[in-house]
């Protein structure tokens, strides 16, 4: 998604920037030679250029100015550093589109600044997903700094727009994050924890994703059997009563009340079906697990869902 929308707003930046230059070129000479020498990616030429003019007593306090310098920054960070998290060009390009709508009283370019904003926000996003595949326990800080720069630019490039399918595709890819690390280490509780905490984020920021809801069951679910997995016959009868009591309120209080949620939204969805046999057969409630066995049945006789395979 990140790719196709920077592949479009980039080339939609193109078409705006230079057309104008032949109207400016008496104005702003310097800026319109910069902006030629980018056009041809002779980009050290052209930074020298756009240089002599924000040194210049005319140009330099013209937003069409800044804007030309923010995106020759910006074709140098797409030329050479898409791969560069802390790219210098990516920042020197966002400064600059800042400074241009701050100058662009009148609004003149205050549409292709904020497309080009638009693109650099996009490219923070990118990189904050990315990282929500990478980091190791507790190291999510340097994706959620990438997520706080994408909402930052947003707010220039689309004032106003929410941004709350992004907050909850966001603390998804966190929660899945964690998730990920308790299975390759389930006695570490607390990266389960994590990992529902960012999921309940995601369902606040949007009542209606059934994935946040199913996750969050899934996660207490599986503590709830772990837990039961450590007991065994040396397990003292006091330390029993507590497991059992922890995993009763882990299946019944938090994963069948979040698995209702996203049964609710979405009753023919056969994984949340199948997880409502599997968290009422624990609690031994026979008549909710029949009913659920017939809902599969009938789901798979619909075609609607197909049963993986045994």
């Amino acid at each position: 998604m990140g790719n196709s929308i920077i592949r479009i707003i980039s080339g939609i930046c193109l078409l705006l920037l230079f057309p104008l230059t032949t109207v400016l070129a008496q104005q702003l000479p310097l800026t319109n030679e910069a902006a030629k020498l980018c056009q041809e990616k002779q980009f050290e030429a052209a930074l020298k250029k756009i240089d002599e003019a924000k040194a210049d007593e005319i140009e330099k306090d013209n937003p069409y100015t800044w804007y030309v310098d923010g995106f020759i920054h910006k074709e140098i960070y797409k030329a050479r550093e898409m791969n560069i998290r802390n790219s210098r060009e990516r920042e020197l390009a966002s400064e600059s589109f800042l400074k241009s709508l701050s100058l662009d009283k009148q609004n003149q370019h205050t549409a292709m600044t904020r497309l080009s904003l638009k693109f650099i926000a996009s490219s923070y996003y990118n990189d904050a997903l990315l990282q929500t595949r990478e980091f190791a326990a507790g190291g999510e800080k340097e994706a959620e700094d990438s997520y706080a720069k994408f909402k930052k630019f947003m707010h220039y490039a689309e004032p106003g727009t929410s941004l709350k399918k992004f907050d909850t595709e966001f603390n998804k890819s966190l929660g899945q994050r964690y998730f990920l690390l308790w299975q390759s280490n389930i006695s570490d509780n607390s990266l389960a924890e994590k990992s529902i905490s960012f999921y309940a984020v995601a369902s606040r920021a949007d009542s209606t994703d059934i994935d946040a809801f199913y996750n969050i069951a899934v996660v207490n679910y599986n503590m709830a059997v772990f837990k039961y997995r450590d007991i065994g016959p040396d397990t003292d009868i006091f330390d029993l009563i507590v497991i059992q009591q922890e995993c009763a309120d882990l299946i019944k209080n938090k994963a069948l009340v979040n698995m209702d949620k996203a049964y609710k939204l979405d009753p023919e969805r056969g994984d949340i079906v199948r997880g409502l046999m599997f968290i009422h057969r624990a609690l031994e409630h026979e008549n909710d697990v029949e009913y659920f066995k017939h809902e599969i049945e009938r789901l798979v006789n619909e075609g609607k869902i197909t049963l993986p395979d045994k």
